[in-house]
């Protein structure tokens, strides 16, 4: 959106545009008197939007804040906070441990943080300076009123808190979390935490009985489940094989820990010991326990409907080792009738469509392609990609011997990875303006051997974007083999071209050339007068030029000067 508006008179006027695009403001516009406001506004813009390749910009973003608010250390007062609002999501460790207690709530509304912001945070809770007081009088209310931090902090926080503390903050937390649709990840790694920290207060079991109590219907169905099992002797020995068998969605809901995920497995198969297979009622219910299965569990399962495929491919449950992606997808196509459709397209997704081999790849049909909702196989090999364009091509652009439009260019973009150059160079006057994140998918040899007014054909109204890529690899390595006067034809101030072949000067071919002549009139004049080289020699002294290069006197002349010195020294004589 910048890009269209960058060049309009108002451009400068940067209240009148969306936070977010605001990220992407070029800040040498921003005069320095307004170089506040325009942080303020900047303030509740999501500084997560940066893709990899421009993460750089929030650390340019923070210099300049820096720099503007007169910030010298990694103190931040209240007034800094409050006017680097969401950018306060970027900060290290340093700057929030150190900085006014207003910056917890900032952090509060943070898409996520990491390790090392999730640790102080806690520095700066347990130093006592918040509105939460000091840890010895924190209590559930306390857990309630932290917001979202619980996601994050680790055992050493939880275990400021008893267990019944503990036991009922989770059963009003995993309730709020399941309505927000937090992801599992983050709740199993809590529960993690939480759990550790249960058993730094216990003894862990070596005993093969079940003390805390057996696992029932009853049991599972608590919204705290399995947290009285902190050890997982207790909850192996606990739980049996017919409770898993009866109860496996309930059970694979609540638990999360990888550990008490492979008991699961490990009841379901010894539930169906006597079978050869488990059926597809019970694996459509794994859930995340499918990710730990081994091709030893796979082969048991019945893999026929595309319901358990589904079922099996769900994102939210983790991602998949390649090879047991394959394993599984090979399983369900092996079933009489099964093939790639668009519905098995959907839930298998691109990363693991890009598991199975070539030969399954390019034998997707142009029909199933097309109703598929858009694959993202950025993760496939480049044959892989190379095979799935040409059915794209077909798929969204039919005859493939006219010029593409626009809107089945953004049909194909997100297959563009396997597109050969033909193809790539057709779209330089077709008026696309191709992302950079599309550009930088392209085959590396095709972007290389492009020239620079095919890139500016084909970018169109994204070109100034490459000034922005310009550390991405593919861009970088572009620009030094393309000549740094033509990367300035682009005016938007690329720089680390190639240099310019240097031209030898027009003055060195004619003084070689004379050189030449001269040589050869000198040679001349040896060959008439061979009795006498000693005076050629001695009358054909050299000079050099400023170039270097030497050259000799003329053969006429030298015997003119021997001449005056004969007829010099008769006088002298007489």
């Amino acid at each position: 959106m910048y890009n269209y508006i960058r060049v309009d008179p108002d451009a400068t006027n940067f209240t009148l545009y969306p936070h977010d695009m605001l990220l992407y403001y070029d800040y040498s516009l921003v005069p320095q008197s307004d170089c506040r406001p325009y942080f303020e506004q900047l303030a509740d813009a999501d500084f997560n939007v940066f893709s990899l390749a421009l993460s750089y910009k929030r650390t340019d973003l923070f210099d300049n804040a820096r720099s503007c608010l007169g910030i010298k250390n990694t103190s931040l007062t209240e007034d800094n906070v409050s006017v680097l609002g969401n950018m306060c999501c970027t900060l290290s460790g340093s700057y929030i441990q150190n900085s006014d207690p207003s910056i917890l709530e900032k952090l509060n509304n943070c898409p996520e943080i990491s390790d090392a912001q999730a640790a102080a945070v806690e520095t700066l809770l347990s130093s006592g300076n918040t509105r939460y007081g000091a840890p010895s009088t924190w209590n559930e209310q306390t857990l309630k009123d932290l917001g979202m931090f619980p996601l994050y902090l680790k055992s050493t926080f939880y275990q400021n808190f008893n267990k019944k503390t503990k036991r009922m903050f989770l059963k009003y937390f995993l309730k709020v979390l399941r309505k927000d649709k937090v992801e599992r990840r983050k709740r199993r790694k809590m529960k993690r935490e939480i759990r550790l920290s249960n058993r730094m207060k216990s003894k862990r079991s070596i005993g093969s009985e079940c003390t805390v109590g057996e696992i029932t219907q009853v049991t599972i169905s608590d919204e705290t489940f399995p947290f009285d099992y902190d050890d997982i002797n207790q909850f192996n020995c606990c739980l049996t094989a017919k409770t898993v068998q009866d109860n496996l969605k309930a059970i694979t809901d609540k638990v999360d820990q990888e550990e008490y995920l492979e008991v699961v497995l490990s009841k379901l198969q010894e539930a169906y010991a006597a079978n050869s297979t488990i059926p597809e009622s019970q694996v459509q219910l794994l859930g995340p326990a499918s990710r730990l299965a081994t091709t030893e569990y796979i082969n048991k399962w019945e893999i026929t409907q595309i319901d358990t495929l589904a079922a099996l491919m769900d994102s939210s449950d983790g991602a998949w080792d390649p090879n047991l992606a394959k394993e599984i997808i090979t399983k369900y196509l092996s079933t009489e009738g099964n093939t790639l459709g668009s519905a098995e397209l959907n839930a298998i997704g691109g990363p693991n469509l890009c598991s199975l081999d070539s030969d399954v790849v390019k034998n997707i049909s142009q029909q199933s392609l097309g109703d598929a909702d858009a694959l993202i196989v950025s993760n496939c090999t480049k044959q892989k990609k190379q095979d799935l364009f040409p059915i794209a091509r077909q798929a969204f652009s039919g005859d493939t011997r006219t010029a593409i439009s626009v809107s089945s260019y953004q049909l194909i973009q997100p297959y563009m990875g396997g597109a050969p150059s033909d193809f790539v160079k057709s779209l330089v006057a077709a008026n696309v303006s191709m992302d950079l994140a599309t550009f930088t998918s392209l085959d590396e040899d095709i972007v290389l051997n492009l020239t620079v007014s095919e890139v500016q054909g084909l970018l169109g109204n994204n070109l100034a974007d490459l000034k922005a890529y310009e550390n991405q690899t593919l861009v970088q390595n572009w620009i030094i083999r393309t000549p740094q006067t033509e990367l300035d034809t682009l005016g938007i101030g690329l720089k680390g071209g190639r240099a310019d072949p240097t031209t030898a000067p027009a003055s060195n071919a004619t003084t070689t050339s004379a050189s030449n002549a001269t040589t050869a009139s000198n040679s001349s004049v040896t060959a008439i007068n061979p009795a006498a080289p000693t005076a050629a020699t001695v009358a054909s002294s050299s000079t050099t030029t400023g170039n270097g290069n030497r050259i000799r006197a003329d053969a006429g002349f030298s015997l003119l000067v021997l001449l005056a010195l004969l007829i010099t020294s008769q006088h002298a004589i007489m």
